[in-house]
C-alpha cells in the first residue's frame, strides 16, 4: 500500500499542472477575443499570469511542524480560486456587457487569471517543500509532472475552447481534476514521514536533538532522542503500546521484595525510564545514574519524563563525565548494574567502556546481584571469570532484536523477565 502511494505521487502535481494550463488558455482567449476593450495585448495577460505563478511560488508553505496542515489549506484555497473563475467566467459569458468594460476585463484579468494561477504555484511550491522534506529522505519533487500536466492542459484547451459552449466550462472540469488530485495527495501525505525537531543541544562529542516522527498512513508517532546520528531511546505517542523497555522488564524481573534493600546502578542512564521505575515501584530502593553528558539528562527529563538531574535527588543521583572514570570513583556494592548499550554505541560499542572500567563493575556487584548489558549486548563484554551468564532475547518494535546479558554469582530463573526468552539453554557457568 505504501509503494503504491508513492507512485500515485505524480499523479496530483500532473493534475494541478493541467488545471494551471487551462486556467490560463481560458483567460488568454476570453480576454483577447471575446470583445473589444482594454486587454488587447497578449504580453500583459501573460505577465500577469506569469507573475502570478511566480508569487505563489514565492509564497509556498515552507519546512516547518505544521507543513502538511498549511500545504491543505492551499489546496482548499486553490478550489475556492478556481470556483470563482468559473463563476466569473459563466457571468462573462451570460453578461457580454461585463466584458467590454475596463472594469471588468481588469476584475477578470485578477480573477480567471491571476488568483488561479497563484493558488496553483502556491500548491505546487508546497508539493515541493514536502517531497524535499520527507524524514525518509528526498523524494522527486512536482516540477517535471506540473510541466507535463501543463502541457496536457493546453492540448485539452486548445481542442475544447472553440467546441465548449461556455468556455468557463473547462474551468469547472479543473475544478474536478483538483479535487480528485487532492483526495490522491491526501494519500500521498499520509505516507510521509514527519520529522519535528523540538530541541536541540551541543556536547563536547556532538549534538543531541530530541524529534517526533509521525506517519499518518500506520497511525504511529514516536519521540527520539538522538545523540549525533545514534538513538539513544525512544518512545511511542500514537499508535499501539510499546512493549515494557528492556532495562525496566529486567529490574522489575529482578526486584527483591518491598522490605529488602536495594541499590541500583545504571551506566549510561541518563534518558532512562528505569531510575523512576525504581523510585516508584521499590520503597526503599535506590538508583545511582552515570550520564557521558548533562544534556541528555537534561532532554531525557524535559522530553521523556525521566525526572532526573544532574546531582543528588531523594533516592537517586546523576553523575556526568567520562564513564570510565565515573565508573573507577564508585564506592559500595550494587545489587544490580545496568550497562546501557546505546549510550556506548557513539563510543564503539562494548569497548566504549575500558577493560578497568569492566573489571571495576564486575567489583561493583554485591554476592548476590545482577550485572545486566543490553539491548544489544555482546556476550564477550559481561563475560567474568567464574560467574554465570545468562543471554535472553527478544523482538523489539521495529522487527529487530533485542539481546541482554545477565551475568552473576547467581542468577534467577529466565521466566523472571517479561517478554524475554532464553538463548542457547539458557544460564551457562563460565
Amino acid at each position: 500500500m505504501s509503494s503504491l502511494r508513492h507512485q500515485a505521487a505524480w499523479m496530483p502535481p500532473l493534475l494541478v499542472g493541467a488545471a494551471l494550463a487551462i486556467a490560463a488558455e481560458v483567460a488568454v482567449g476570453m480576454l483577447l477575443y471575446a470583445s473589444e476593450g482594454l486587454m488587447r495585448s497578449l504580453s500583459t495577460v501573460l505577465v500577469v499570469e506569469v507573475a502570478a505563478l511566480a508569487a505563489g511560488l514565492w509564497s509556498a508553505p515552507g519546512p516547518g511542524p505544521n507543513l502538511v496542515d498549511r500545504l491543505r489549506r492551499r489546496w482548499v484555497l486553490c478550489l475556492v480560486a478556481f470556483l470563482f473563475a468559473a463563476l466569473y467566467g459563466t457571468s462573462w459569458t451570460v453578461l457580454l456587457e461585463l466584458g467590454e468594460t475596463a472594469i471588468g476585463q481588469g476584475f477578470g484579468l485578477a480573477i480567471m487569471a491571476a488568483l488561479p494561477l497563484y493558488t496553483c504555484g502556491t500548491v505546487l511550491g508546497g508539493m515541493a517543500t514536502v517531497a524535499a522534506t520527507d524524514g525518509r529522505g528526498p523524494r522527486p519533487g512536482p516540477s517535471a509532472a506540473a510541466a507535463m500536466g501543463a502541457a496536457i492542459g493546453f492540448a485539452v484547451t486548445g481542442l475544447m475552447l472553440a467546441r465548449s459552449p461556455v468556455p468557463s466550462s473547462l474551468l469547472i472540469g479543473s475544478l474536478g481534476l483538483l479535487s480528485f488530485g487532492g483526495m490522491v495527495y491526501g494519500a500521498v501525505l499520509s505516507a510521509r514521514l514527519q520529522i519535528d525537531v523540538r530541541a536541540k543541544g551541543s556536547t563536547a562529542g556532538g549534538r543531541v536533538r530530541v524529534e517526533d516522527r509521525r506517519m499518518s498512513a500506520e497511525g504511529v508517532a514516536s519521540r527520539l532522542l538522538f545523540e549525533g546520528e545514534y538513538v539513544r531511546r525512544a518512545i511511542r505517542l500514537q499508535g499501539e503500546l510499546a512493549v515494557v523497555p528492556w532495562d525496566v522488564a529486567v529490574a522489575r524481573g529482578l526486584m527483591p521484595s518491598p522490605e529488602a534493600p536495594w541499590r541500583v546502578l545504571v551506566v549510561g542512564g541518563g534518558a532512562s525510564p528505569l531510575p523512576r521505575t525504581v523510585v516508584r515501584e521499590h520503597p526503599t530502593g535506590s538508583v545511582q545514574v552515570l550520564e557521558r553528558h548533562d544534556a541528555v539528562v537534561e532532554m531525557g527529563s524535559q522530553h521523556f519524563e525521566t525526572g532526573l538531574g544532574v546531582g543528588e535527588m531523594e533516592r537517586s543521583s546523576v553523575a556526568v563525565g567520562n564513564l570510565d572514570d565515573l565508573v573507577e570513583e564508585l564506592t559500595g556494592s550494587f545489587d544490580l548494574i545496568v550497562v546501557d548499550g546505546a549510550a556506548l554505541v557513539p563510543l564503539g560499542g562494548a569497548s566504549g567502556l575500558s577493560r578497568r572500567a569492566r573489571a571495576a563493575l564486575a567489583q561493583r556487584v554485591s554476592a548476590a546481584g545482577v550485572l545486566a548489558w543490553g539491548p544489544t549486548a555482546d556476550p564477550r563484554s559481561a563475560a567474568v571469570e567464574g560467574w554465570s551468564t545468562m543471554t535472553l532475547a527478544r523482538a523489539s518494535e521495529n522487527g529487530e532484536r533485542e539481546v541482554v546479558l545477565l551475568t552473576g554469582p547467581e542468577l534467577p530463573a529466565t521466566d523472571l523477565i517479561e517478554g524475554f526468552q532464553a538463548r542457547n539453554g539458557g544460564t551457562e557457568d563460565r
